[in-house]
Order: structure tokens, then sequence, then C-alpha cells
């Protein structure tokens, strides 16, 4: 294998294992939304909970990686319940009222000052429980975490959907989605059914935050540009179509490595240095080219009116 397709081989596998994080936290976003349609915008800081709590349960504690999987879920999906009492309950008693949005940017930013009181705002190394060594797969050095990532992402995404679908409580989930006036005639218990969606939400973000966390550093910050792209994900993908967002995250994720760093490449040969963070401007302008065709994502629902 050429030293370029080595080197594309592994900006995929790189791209498809944060574009996995993406479709994980989107899929939080897509539950909130089809259940009460509000968003929880401190996504990316339950993700940040979730590595930071993981990251001391595994590295102070001593506990399994499993163990402290467990633990980060646990953890930030009891804080679904506050957050849904304390920040999305008081203001969606009025049905026009978007100040969940301030609230929950405001949940998130007391999280990323508490974590820095905590943790400090320092970048801490999250050693992987498969080690720094890397599998070769094809001529190309592939860490064991960013397949772990990819399968273990996937596979959430998936059996949520299946859970969704096929339980008795994912299906009351959905009924509450559908119609909650029906689904409370049919005796649904709506208030618990949205009190449980933002729990779901919120440890999805906490499982991906212990995902990603070894293949990056776990920070008080780390959660801002993953909550973001996680949206851009769910927007680009269509947010009522969890197929669309899973699609989403996975092509946002490659199109920052692959076409960033193709592009950044290019331009610091022809002008010399180039700020690396240029890439993430490449993203999301590709996201805005896609918007200005399909205003409601790849597979978003399009509302036909008669006049």
């Amino acid at each position: 294998m050429s030293p370029l397709l080595v080197k594309l081989w592994q900006a995929l596998v790189s791209g498809l294992s944060i574009g996995s994080i993406y479709a994980l936290i989107a899929e939080g976003y897509y539950i909130t939304f089809i259940t009460t349609g509000a968003l929880n915008f401190g996504q990316g800081e339950f993700l940040m909970v979730g590595a930071l709590f993981g990251l001391t349960c595994y590295v102070s504690f001593g506990l399994p990686y499993a163990f402290a999987v467990f633990a980060a879920v646990l953890l930030t999906g009891a804080m679904g319940v506050g957050l849904e009492r304390v920040a999305i309950r008081p203001v969606m008693r009025h049905a026009l009222s978007l100040s969940w949005v301030l609230s929950t940017v405001a949940v998130s930013i007391i999280l990323k000052n508490a974590a820095v009181q905590l943790w400090g705002p320092e970048q801490i190394k999250f050693p992987s429980p498969f080690g720094e060594a890397v599998m070769l797969i094809g001529s190309a050095g592939i860490f064991p975490q960013e397949l772990f990532i990819i399968v273990a992402a996937l596979g959430t995404v998936f059996a949520v959907q299946v859970f969704l679908r096929r339980s008795l409580l994912g299906k009351a989930l959905i009924a509450v989605a559908f119609n909650r006036n029906a689904a409370a005639v049919m005796g649904i218990n709506v208030p618990r059914m949205v009190v449980f969606a933002f729990v779901l939400s919120s440890a999805l973000a906490g499982l991906g935050g212990i995902l990603i966390a070894p293949i990056t550093f776990a920070w008080a910050y780390m959660g801002t540009v993953p909550g973001i792209k996680a949206f851009a994900a769910a927007i680009f993908g269509g947010l009522e179509n969890p197929i669309g967002i899973l699609i989403g995250g996975l092509v946002i994720g490659p199109i920052g490595i692959l076409i960033g760093g193709l592009v950044i490449g290019l331009l610091e040969q022809l002008l010399g240095i180039v700020n690396s963070n240029l890439k993430e401007g490449i993203t999301f302008f590709f996201i805005l080219v896609v918007l200005a065709i399909s205003p409601t994502g790849l597979m978003g629902r399009r509302d036909i009116s008669k006049v």
C-alpha cells in the first residue's frame, strides 16, 4: 500500500471514530427533540463530565474500565433528571417559550466551571484500556481504541433504536413523541417519559465522553466542539430522522479530517503556515452548502403546504 493510501486509511478510521461519537451525541438530541421539542445545548458538557468522572473512577479509584464506563453513564443519566427538573420543565410550561435554550446553555457553563474547580483547567491524559500500541491493518497503524469507539458507539446507536421500537418503555416514549395527549389518554405517564428522554440523552453523551477521551484528552473544555458538531450532524442528517443523524455523524467526522487536512495541506504549500483550526471552518462550510440545497438536511422531513 502506498504511503498516500496508508495516510488516507488512517485518516478515514480516525474520522469514523470521531464521527461515531458525533452520531452518539446527536442521537440524544434526536430523543429529546421528538419528545419535547427541546434540545440540551449542554450536551457537550455532559460528555465532558462522563470523561472526567470516568477518568477518576478508572485511574484514581483503580476500577476496571467497564465499571468506569458504567459509573460515567449512571452519573450523567442521573444528571439528566436534574436537567429536566431545573432547566426544562419550568420553562416548558409555556407552549411558545424558547427559554430552554438559555437555561441549557446556563447549565453547560455551570458544569464547565464546576469541572475546572474539581479537575483543573489542564488537559489530562486518559490511558486507553487497550494500551498505546497500534494495530497494523492494511499497512496502516490503527489504535485499537479507535476501532472500539466505532463498534461501541454505533452498536449503542442501533441498540437504542431497537429499544425504542421493540421494548414497551421505548414504544411509550415514541407514543409521547407522536402525540402526547393521545399517549396520556392511553395511560402513559407523559412527564415521566419526558424525564426518561433526558436521562437517556444525557447518558449517551456521558458514554461518548469516556469513549473518546483515550484518543484525545479529558479536560473541562473538551465538550464544546463535539457538542456543536453533533448538533451540526443532527441538522445535517435531519433532526427527526435517526438514520439521517447517523449518516450525518459518519460524514462530518471524516470530512473534518480528510477534506480539511487536504485543503490545509494545499494552502500550506501555496501560502506557507496556515492555522490548523481552519479545518473546522471547512467542515461547517460543507454543511452550509448541503443545507442551502436541502434546508431540512439530507433525510429531514419535508412538509408540503397546500394553498
